[in-house]
């Protein structure tokens, strides 16, 4: 399976894994699991600015192109430290295609198909229903394209003036 890494570190410091650390974890893993790593991507801190998201950026770029099957990362941490924004991002690399895999044997059941934490599963839950309202809305035709046919006959749009116009037509439209 062709993959893609992705990586970074945090601005503060802290307590987060140095980026050679992850690389290194992420070349163990691909080894181990017989994963061929087509690219690294990585957002890099600078100081006195803030994080960029140019690595993330290539990576859905290489994802777009088809060039990998999955991304490869060294705990679904390196996304965010914020768990929803971890699911929005979660979110859209399954939805552009692509499996999400993770060194960190803890991120199993997060990366599952229904994890243990209601957050997690609230958010899922939500990002599927607009999923299913934006398909749902490009399945159908365009009620301002189409013209008036047997299916538009169930559709009534009534029109209301702005106050402005009815006072200019003395209240009477």
């Amino acid at each position: 399976m062709r993959v893609v890494a992705y990586l970074r570190e945090s601005i503060e410091g802290g307590e987060d894994r140095p980026a050679f650390a992850q690389q290194e974890d992420i070349r163990r893993h691909a080894a181990a699991q017989g994963l061929d790593v087509v690219a690294i991507c990585q957002d890099v801190p600078r100081p006195g600015l803030s994080l960029g998201c140019e690595g993330y950026r290539s990576l859905v770029g290489i994802i777009r192109s088809g060039n990998a099957d999955a991304v490869l990362l060294p705990g679904v941490d390196t996304l965010s430290a914020d768990l929803v924004v971890q699911e929005i991002m979660l979110w859209d690399l399954r939805a552009r295609g692509a499996r999400v895999l993770s060194t960190d044997a803890a991120d199993v059941e997060v990366l599952g198909p229904v994890p243990a934490d209601a957050t997690r599963r609230f958010v899922r839950d939500v990002l599927a229903r607009v999923a299913e309202y934006r398909e749902a809305l490009a399945a159908g035709p365009s009620l301002l394209s189409a013209g008036p046919g047997p299916a538009d006959e169930r559709v009534v749009i009534h029109l209301v003036p702005s106050a402005e116009e009815a006072a200019n037509a003395g209240g009477v439209i």
